[in-house]
């Protein structure tokens, strides 16, 4: 079973975190144990609403998913073929399992870059961590160019 943590980084510290995602990582790895980090949190993600996330997942995995079980607030997403995904939501973290194939992850992932491109994944048992939608460029304003990554 694979664990993931989902935060959405403010609009305005995305271009500073850009090139700084395993400092990002470093912090929401321990998903704000200490209240220095959950600040630090609080300041750089926005908090996570819950209407946001149920439209991203209906509207963009209904189709795919043999059932969608909701029950205060959590989901269980299960396909016949690639297993089960369990979602949950706290102030500003989507924590989801997810059981089978690793196609489980990638329509959890499209699904919520297509609603938003500022969310950030973090697996600490695995070590992984990164945009769930690619960053293509960015200003960082240093002469007005944009840089490519």
């Amino acid at each position: 079973m694979r664990s993931y943590g989902i935060y959405k980084v403010k609009e305005r510290y995305q271009s500073y975190i850009i090139g700084r995602e395993r400092q990002l990582y470093d912090l929401l790895k321990k998903d704000g144990r200490r209240e220095v980090d959950r600040q630090q949190i609080h300041y750089l993600c926005e908090p996570l609403e819950e209407a946001i996330i149920d439209s991203a997942i209906i509207s963009n995995l209904e189709k795919g998913f043999a059932t969608i079980e909701q029950v205060e607030g959590e989901y269980r997403l299960t396909h016949p073929m690639k297993g089960s995904i369990w979602l949950s939501l706290s102030s500003h973290a989507l924590h989801v399992n997810c059981d089978g194939s690793r196609m489980l992850d990638l329509d959890l992932f499209v699904a919520l870059s297509a609603s938003d491109n500022r969310f950030f994944a973090v697996m600490d048992d695995r070590r992984e961590w990164g945009w769930l939608k690619p960053v293509k460029t960015a200003d960082f304003g240093i002469g007005g160019e944009s840089v490519s990554l």
